[in-house]
């Protein structure tokens, strides 16, 4: 089984280039400049008094840096929804792996390898001529960020499957279902404005949710600003409680699926 994963993975790394270079190059190059400006603006907060609720502009700097290089594995989209909507769900089911594996394996192999070797991986090298420290706060907090990371990534495939369900509800209301799901993770999840930062205290209960639990989690660690311990505790309770969600409602669901095309 794993070989077949693997293989599959492959398949759709070498698929991601099979179009125009120069289009995924504008992709990439798009993401810098997000990243850049939201840098020129953290910086122009700081110069200008803003108030960080006691985080330093380093650690946002960094924090920031963290979320762009990792945001296919902070923000996890599978092909689950898309291809109810073009029929392609259905092949699926003819694969010899399971269909919840199979989304799994395409997302990391169409968009975890080829970002992480054409953007990740630049950006984080580069980011020290940026005035950025790329490095987390101590080995400790890089250990249980690596631990985090993965946890963060699992969460993110639960909910991605349990949104895929609501789709299948739907009757196929997959691009509502993506729109909510884009805009719950932007505001939720920690991806683009700190916890830390947020007024009211608010921080600390975004922290308690599932949405939480998956960028602010493992970034906080990293820049050294979050509790280990709590935060790790906080996903594993998350982890458990979704994926058991997430796999009886999608098998409930399926028995309502429609899908056309293919």
């Amino acid at each position: 089984m794993i070989k077949k994963y693997c293989a599959t993975a492959y398949m759709c790394a070498i698929q991601a280039f099979d179009g125009n270079f120069l289009c995924v190059a504008a992709e990439y190059a798009v993401r810098f400049l997000r990243l850049f400006i939201l840098l020129l603006v953290w910086r122009s907060l700081s110069a200008g008094g803003a108030d960080f609720n006691g985080m330093m502009l380093a650690q946002i700097l960094t924090y920031m840096m963290m979320s762009s290089v990792l945001h296919q594995q902070l923000d996890i989209i599978t092909p689950a929804t898309s291809a109810l909507w073009e029929g392609s769900i259905i092949g699926r089911y003819t694969r010899p792996i399971p269909v919840i594996g199979s989304f799994i394996v395409e997302t990391i192999g169409r968009w975890w390898i080829p970002v992480f070797l054409f953007y990740a991986l630049p950006v984080w090298l580069i980011s020290p001529l940026m005035g950025i420290n790329p490095l987390p706060v101590n080995s400790a907090s890089g250990l249980l960020f690596t631990l985090s990371l993965v946890l963060s990534a699992s969460l993110g495939f639960a909910l991605d499957i349990l949104f895929a369900a609501f789709a299948m509800n739907l009757k196929n209301g997959c691009w509502a279902a993506m729109m909510i799901r884009e805009a719950v993770f932007s505001l939720f999840s920690g991806a683009l404005i700190p916890f830390e930062v947020l007024p009211w205290k608010l921080g600390r209960i975004f922290e308690l949710l599932p949405f939480g639990s998956i960028a602010n989690a493992p970034l906080t660690i990293y820049i050294g600003t979050g509790n280990s311990v709590r935060l790790i505790a906080l996903q594993i309770f998350w982890n458990i409680v979704l994926w058991v969600a997430a796999a009886l409602i999608f098998r409930k669901s399926e028995e309502r699926m429609i899908s056309f095309g293919g």
